[in-house]
């Protein structure tokens, strides 16, 4: 009950409601205040020039004064044309003389000269309000005339307009039929608006509500289970909230490819460092055999076995330095803010350098290397250092999968916008399952055809996920194709320096 009363559209609904409360009310009292102002300029206007034609059709005065007979004679002859009226005479301070209302009626003494002297120099627009004698606080509209005695003022003829006997009339007229009727026509008109304002609103709020829903079912839901958002909004509509929802799916299917990329990563990360907790034990195992049975034996043993001892616990702890500084570079090269330096490189020399290092392991095997074209003007943009990394890592892969008599040859191809290298051998190949797993920091293909113990403990796996990520900051993709039994290619691109 709380959250729909909290909720948007309620608090709409409460809003537009007290909003057309305030108005209604608001319009009844200006459209009453209107009517009685327009009411009394008409009355004042029609009856401006009442209280000079009394003074002008009456003598009013005798020896100078004022002439009560007379006034008690004009003020019943003008009561009974017009029982509306109430007369005062007064003094020219506006000190009341004489009146026609019951003696118990006059409650002021005194009327306010300002609003007669706007009265008679008209400097003020029609209504104007005068003080009413019945009354210590009301005013009403009037007539005024001077009563003047040869060019002298006497004193005023002060006729309020619309009486105590008029004030009933009125009081009853907005009891009668036609001021109820007026009433319920405006509050019919009101709540016709209300609930047409309140139709649009719930259509207006409608997508607003459909997307709140979605918010909620994705908040619930997570991503563990890996549901987005059902409800269809259009990307490029006019509506805003159509726009907003559209959004909201695109920002959740984002997250929830980042969650699923994070978590693999982290299931990655967990199988990396089980692989390579695994590869650390052997050569460390094999290092701390090797040295303790060195240290029993060391008095039994000849020279050359010693020797021999000192040499294979010296390959292992050297196959250890490896893999660690292996790891520390993928670890710096899969971070966020990693950058290289790129040069001028000649590809060919390059690739030439790290052949002529692993000579005398290819010719330990009989296996021939070779670079096509042999020419120093093939220039890339390149890190040296990286690049390198990446040749060697491939071309010593390509080796120890190679048998006698086989080859390994690095061939460079211009383009039109680009450089392609590609490295090729004749050796075992890669078996078609294996294919896309071979860039993993972990995954190792039982395919070599080296007997040598040392040499496979030396694969660990990091090479080609090192040299995909190096070839990755170049811009460009280290891809892959082989055939058992055939051979391996890997290619990649490079910009042109």
């Amino acid at each position: 009950m709380t959250n729909i009363i909290s909720s948007f559209y309620s608090k709409l609904l409460a809003g537009l409601l007290l909003s057309f409360v305030f108005m209604g009310l608001l319009m009844l009292v200006l459209a009453q205040q209107l009517s009685q102002s327009y009411q009394s300029e008409v009355e004042q206007k029609l009856h401006s020039q009442l209280a000079e034609h009394v003074v002008h059709d009456n003598v009013l005065l005798k020896n100078g004064a004022i002439d009560h007979d007379a006034l008690k004679h004009a003020f019943h002859s003008m009561m009974i044309l017009g029982p509306s009226f109430e007369f005062y005479v007064l003094d020219p301070q506006g000190n009341i003389l004489t009146f026609s209302a019951d003696p118990g009626r006059v409650k002021k003494q005194t009327v306010s000269l300002l609003p007669i002297q706007q009265f008679i120099e008209k400097t003020e627009s029609l209504p104007i309000l005068g003080d009413d004698p019945r009354s210590l606080d009301k005013h009403k509209i009037f007539s005024v005339a001077p009563i003047s005695d040869n060019g002298k003022l006497v004193g005023y003829l002060y006729i309020i307009i619309g009486g105590e006997i008029y004030d009933g009339i009125v009081d009853l007229l907005q009891q009668s039929h036609i001021f109820t009727l007026a009433v319920w026509s405006l509050s019919m008109a009101l709540l016709f608006g209300l609930l047409v304002i309140l139709l649009l609103f719930a259509m207006l709020t409608r997508p607003l509500r459909r997307l709140t829903s979605d918010m909620q079912q994705f908040r619930q839901e997570g991503f563990e289970h890996g549901q987005l958002p059902t409800s269809k909004w259009k990307k490029n509509s006019s509506d805003e909230i159509e726009r907003l929802g559209s959004t909201f799916n695109e920002m959740a299917s984002t997250l929830n490819s980042q969650y699923q990329k994070v978590k693999d990563t982290d299931e990655l990360r967990r199988e990396l460092i089980s692989y390579v907790s695994h590869d650390l034990r052997t050569p460390l195992a094999s290092l701390q055999g090797y040295l303790e049975t060195w240290q029993l034996k060391n008095q039994q043993l000849s020279p050359q076995e010693g020797q021999q001892l000192i040499s294979v616990a010296m390959k292992n702890a050297q196959h250890m330095s490896r893999l660690i500084e292996q790891l520390f570079e993928l670890a710096h090269l899969d971070a966020d803010d990693v950058s290289l330096t790129f040069e001028p490189v000649a590809i060919a020399e390059l690739a030439q350098d790290v052949l002529q290092k692993l000579t005398l392991k290819a010719d330990n095997k009989n296996v021939s290397l070779d670079v096509e074209p042999k020419d120093p003007s093939l220039m890339a943009m390149a890190n040296i250092e990286k690049l390198e990394s990446v040749f060697s890592n491939i071309i010593d892969n390509a080796i120890r999968h190679c048998d006698a008599g086989e080859s390994v040859q690095v061939h460079i191809q211009l383009q039109s916008n680009s450089m392609l290298v590609t490295i090729s051998d004749t050796g075992s190949g890669i078996p078609q399952t294996d294919l896309p797993h071979v860039f993993d920091a972990h995954f190792r293909a039982a395919n070599s055809r080296d007997s040598s113990i040392s040499e496979k403990g030396a694969n660990s796996g990091l090479g080609l996920a090192i040299s995909k990520r190096i070839i990755e900051l170049h811009g460009s993709q280290l891809r892959v194709t082989s055939t058992l039994g055939q051979g391996t290619q890997f290619s990649f691109e490079l910009g042109l320096a």
